[in-house]
């Protein structure tokens, strides 16, 4: 990662980000809502910027039905957000930073104003170069509460999860590298909900990895991680722990990346006291656990095509799911996760393919998920998810993009739903920094029977801005962050 041409008066913006990521990562608020399902999936639809840029944008939008009922009354949500994807590595401090943030205005409708969209950082300073340094992560998501209702301010909670701490590396030889991590994290949930679930709680975390280079293309790395979760309300949710050894291989080329890990995980759920009976531990046939593994593998087909496959097998919570998400070498579509405080096993099978031409990018993505509850096996659920993009560079100023989704969902307490998501924008850069989008969108769901349509304007202002076209096959705008503090179970370590 270096910094880009154009970034030399922000310098020390880039120290104070890398700062307050490291040491006080301030809570974002955002959260999913309408605007999630079309606008922050499709604003990737064309890459536009195609690397490292920090822009804020503002606009106007209307929608014919804000509370996605039957017969819901229509408004016009005026915005204001934040588009980064800005990273930095320099001599004593490094971050990333991806975000797709909107605060939203209802003026008509019942809503209070809200936020939307996500956020992520990690940053990194260096306090003995090669040897020590203080690591931290912020990362803000949002979760559904109730599956079988649409997605609406008022069925939405915030989890804002901030990790820090210290990261120890010894090179005891040239090819061999020795990394401890420990970590505190506090995540807060939040929503202005009746049904809201509090899933507070304070994680304390700690993982070793051994990584060894066999070649310029290949390496092998062995972790032990434990992770300690501790929440506030301790009358709707349970404390537990989680242990887990993996080994895996990473062989990289000039176009193929593969990345192989499998291992097994242990998890200790402690469940409330009785009256007459002593906190007790459930017994293993009751929690998730078992073995784990993950293929993640990506291979450049043409010079101007892609491919990348991922399938995992992994125990882990709502809280964490997100974050294992961002940190695959090719970020999958993401579906709506549920609002839990229990670990879940989570099985997903993906596949992404990107064409990039010169003026002409195509995306294909599929991801199959399958949640499975033990301690409540009636939130178990599948979904399928599918999506198309297509950019066209139509002149040097001028780039439409259009795009399709299509998410399934089945339960296992009986019922499904259906969501097609649909979007098609124009763009035009006025300026070398200034940016106006022309937008149109329609979003369904079954059985639920309402429809939705938004049509509106934004414009955005870039503070730091990479020279456009410079992405290549398969590589998304939220790349995953370099850096890795607070890394769950669940999650292969990648060598440094």
């Amino acid at each position: 990662m270096n910094s880009r041409q154009g970034t030399r008066p922000l310098a020390g913006a880039h120290r104070l980000i890398g700062l307050v990521l490291a040491f006080a990562p301030l809570p974002a608020a955002a959260q999913i809502g309408p605007l999630t399902n079309q606008g922050l999936f499709f604003d990737r639809a064309s890459n536009p910027r195609g690397g490292n840029y920090l822009a804020a944008d503002a606009g106007l939008i209307y929608s014919d039905n804000v509370t996605r009922a039957a017969n819901g009354s229509g408004d016009t949500l005026a915005l204001l957000g934040l588009l980064a994807d800005a990273s930095r590595e320099g001599a004593r401090v490094d971050y990333r930073l991806a975000a797709d943030l909107a605060l939203v205005k209802y003026p008509r409708a019942d809503y209070q104003t809200q936020s939307f969209g996500y956020l992520d950082g990690t940053g990194a300073i260096r306090i003995v170069p090669g040897s020590f340094s203080w690591t931290g992560r912020e990362t803000y998501t949002q979760t559904v509460i109730d599956p079988f209702a649409p997605v609406t301010p008022d069925n939405l909670e915030g989890l804002n999860y901030l990790t820090t701490g210290p990261r120890f590396t010894l090179r005891p030889t040239l090819r061999t590298t020795v990394t401890l991590n420990g970590t505190y994290s506090y995540l807060t949930s939040s929503s202005k909900s009746p049904l809201y679930v509090n899933i507070d709680n304070h994680r304390y975390a700690g993982d070793l990895t051994l990584s060894h280079t066999f070649s310029s293309s290949s390496s092998a790395y062995l972790t032990g991680s434990s992770e300690k979760v501790e929440f506030t309300d301790q009358v709707d949710n349970n404390n537990f722990r989680q242990d887990q050894a993996l080994a895996g291989l990473k062989v990289a080329s000039a176009r193929t990346v593969l990345d192989v890990s499998g291992g097994y995980t242990r998890l200790h759920e402690v469940v409330l006291a009785t009256v007459a009976t002593a906190p007790g531990e459930l017994p293993q046939s009751q929690v998730p656990g078992g073995s784990v593994w993950r293929v993640e593998l990506s291979r450049q087909i043409s010079p101007s095509s892609r491919l990348s496959l991922h399938a995992v097998k992994q125990v882990t919570d709502a809280a964490n799911l997100f974050r294992l998400n961002l940190d695959q070498p090719v970020p999958a579509a993401a579906a709506d996760r549920l609002t839990t405080g229990d670990p879940f096993t989570d099985r997903e099978l993906g596949a992404n393919w990107r064409f990039v031409a010169a003026r002409t990018s195509f995306t294909l993505g599929y991801l199959d998920i399958r949640e499975r509850y033990k301690i409540n096996p009636a939130s178990d659920r599948n979904v399928k998810d599918a999506t198309a993009l297509l950019a066209r560079a139509l002149s040097p100023v001028l780039n439409w993009d259009i795009g399709a989704e299509y998410e399934r969902q089945e339960f296992a307490a009986g019922g499904s739903s259906s969501t097609v998501n649909a979007l098609t924008s124009l763009r035009w850069q006025i300026a070398p920094q200034l940016r106006l989008r022309f937008l149109y969108a329609h979003s369904a769901l079954t059985p639920h029977g309402y429809a939705e349509n938004q049509v509106g304007v934004t414009a955005s202002y870039a503070f730091i801005e990479a020279a456009s076209g410079n992405a290549q096959p398969g590589v998304q705008p939220a790349a995953p962050p370099t850096l890795d503090p607070g890394m769950p179970p669940g999650a292969p370590a990648r060598p440094p």
